[in-house]
């Protein structure tokens, strides 16, 4: 009786395992696939080649190159990745600051003398930078933006996601943000 006893324990105790082995590998695949499923990728080589294309289409309308600014590079950055991740498209923050405010804060320490604006694009991964000013182009707002005479500086963020959430109902998306400034 003991023998079988033993090996009942042994069974039940192997099912066990088995049972917890298959739980936990269920458990790891729903994460890679939660993960695979809001993949949020930043796209510095991408933003560099924005950032020729904005300051070629200045020159060619007789305007100044802008210089890029580390504080106008990480709001724009920061900007683009919290609309992927939180499924909205706005100027505003997430917290519902303005651009202004998100502006200030990363550049101008503040400082109400800063003059600023914000270009915004909503599009599917496949767009060239070259695209993206085009686009911008031919909306009167953001050309109004891109092509003011009085910025001196700048900043883009790129990001892509393969599975947009909220607004981008699961769709593949990329977000572009371009940050520009004077001081007064």
């Amino acid at each position: 009786m003991r023998g079988r006893l033993g090996v009942a324990i042994v069974l039940v105790l192997a099912l066990l395992v088995a049972v917890l082995s298959l739980a936990r590998s269920d458990v790891a695949n729903s994460q890679t696939k939660s993960s695979k499923r809001t993949s949020v990728t930043t796209m510095n080589e991408y933003e560099m080649h924005l950032a020729a294309a904005i300051n070629t289409t200045r020159n060619r309308h007789g305007l100044p190159e802008l210089k890029l600014v580390d504080g106008l590079m990480r709001s724009a950055g920061k900007h683009s990745l919290q609309m992927a991740v939180k499924g909205y498209f706005a100027h505003s923050s997430a917290n519902g600051a303005s651009f202004i405010t998100r502006l200030r804060s990363f550049y101008g320490g503040g400082n109400s003398n800063l003059v600023v604006g914000e270009n915004l694009l909503w599009t599917a991964p496949q767009i060239t930078p070259r695209e993206v000013v085009w686009r911008w182009l031919r909306s009167s707002q953001h050309r109004l933006v891109l092509l003011s005479p009085r910025w001196r500086v700048f900043g883009v963020g790129v990001v892509s996601s393969n599975h947009g959430a909220g607004v981008f109902r699961g769709r593949p998306v990329m977000l572009v943000t371009a940050d520009f400034a004077v001081k007064r």
